[in-house]
Parts: structure tokens; sequence; C-alpha cells
């Protein structure tokens, strides 16, 4: 219990409004954002904190499981709970890229380039990216790398000028497909994305590194350029433990 061993249990205001376990929860988020308890590092017990704030387990339970579910905690059946690696950030109030929301989240951006081609577009995709079916669209499937360590899945349709082409040396030099497609005159101008949870295939799993059903965030969306024009349809498959995102709205 070193990490509270000194602390005062007078932490918590039992005459406030707020909640017990939000101001233990609030205690520990301060402690885990100071750097008290590090990335991989086992938390006191439950027991261990309800004996310090003098609070039950119960309510040492809700406050874990509120920095649990923001992803801060994460909990292992008969080893305890885990400092949380940090989450990617991704507001959708503005488009940016996988590279720049993943060096604002404090990592280092990289990708694994898993396939290139030409294709020719089927019903669905012609219709988002507005092509005929049967026209040649190309296709670019990359594994997407935080800290060398694989986060999400991406597959991009794109409807590029017959004049542009693709290179892999291209893609593993520059890890910002939308940076790549800009240098070549592509102008992007805005994004429509729709979020679900879906579980992890056998294949995702294996190229993910987690188990079969893992909960992951299918991001799927159409990238317009000038003019409105459909430039790129994407889905992106990331991890649900390495991800949050958040979406600005007034009325």
């Amino acid at each position: 219990m070193t990490k509270l061993d000194g602390a005062p249990i007078t932490t918590i205001n039992r005459n406030s409004p707020v909640p017990l376990y939000s101001q233990i929860r609030d205690v520990l988020l301060q402690l885990i954002k100071e750097g008290a308890f590090q990335e991989k590092e086992l938390i006191p017990t439950e027991q261990e904190l309800g004996q310090h704030f003098q609070v039950s387990r119960i309510t040492v339970r809700r406050a874990i499981d509120e920095l649990a579910r923001e992803g801060y905690l994460i909990t292992q059946q008969g080893k305890g709970t885990f400092v949380n690696k940090t989450k990617i950030h991704r507001p959708m109030s503005r488009m940016n890229s996988f590279s720049e929301a993943t060096i604002e989240a404090g990592w280092k951006p990289g990708s694994r380039l898993l396939s290139l081609r030409h294709q020719q577009a089927d019903k669905l995709l012609a219709s988002l990216l507005q092509v005929d079916e049967q026209d040649w669209i190309w296709v670019v499937e990359r594994l997407r790398l935080a800290d060398d360590e694989a986060i999400g899945l991406s597959y991009v349709y794109l409807n590029l000028p017959p004049h542009l082409t693709l290179t892999p040396l291209e893609l593993n030099q520059e890890i910002s497909l939308w940076s790549l497609l800009e240098k070549k005159g592509i102008k992007l101008t805005h994004t429509e994305q729709t979020i679900q949870a879906v579980p992890a295939t056998e294949v995702q799993a294996e190229l993910l590194d987690v188990p079969i059903g893992f909960p992951l965030l299918l991001v799927e969306g159409v990238v317009y350029a000038d003019g409105h024009q459909p430039v790129e349809f994407h889905q992106i498959f990331n991890r649900g433990d390495r991800y949050k995102y958040t979406v600005y709205a007034e009325r």
C-alpha cells in the first residue's frame, strides 16, 4: 500500500454532495496522471483502498469500475487491477488522421502494409465512391501501430484519377495516407463517419494479438475532396481498449 501510505484519509469529503465513489475515482485518477501509479502497475486491492478511505468495498469497486470503463484501469481475473495504457483520443469534431491523433496522444505512429492492389468496384463500393461498377479502384490494407504495438486494422478503398498511382515504397515511407494523397494534389475537405462495436474475427484477432470476439470499434466513412467528390471509403477496426471518441454537438 506504499502509494497511499501517509496520504491523508481526508482526501475525500464526506459532507460533499459528490458521491464517495466519484471522489475516490478522482483521487486515483490524479495519482495515475501524476505518475504515482505507472502503466501496467498493480494498484492496491479493494480491501486496501477501502481501509485507506474508510469506505466499503462496494464503494471502492464502483470507483474502479468507473476508471476501467474510461480505460484507465484494467482488471484481470485472479491477478488484480492494473493501470491500463493510455487510450488514443479521436475527437469527431475535426478531421485528423491516425498519425496526427497518435502523435497527439504521445505515441509513435506506424503501419505495416498488408496489401496494395487494384480491383474492380462492386455495387456497394461503386455507390459509395460514385463510380461505375467494375471501375478500377485502389485498395490499401494496413496494420496500424502505436509504439510498435498493433492497435488497428485499416481497409481503404480509393477512387483516384487515372494518372495517380500508389506504390508499396510510398506507403511504407509515408505513414499518413491522407498526407500522401495531399502531396499528390488531392485536397481532402471533409468526411462522414459512423462508429459501432463489433467482435474481432479470427483473422483480426490474430493480427491484433487479441482473443477472438475481443471488442473492436469499427469506423466506416467516406472522405471527400474539393467539389464534394468522394475519394475514399474506409473501414477501420480499432481495438476497443486503445481508443475513445468524443462528439461535439450544440443545440
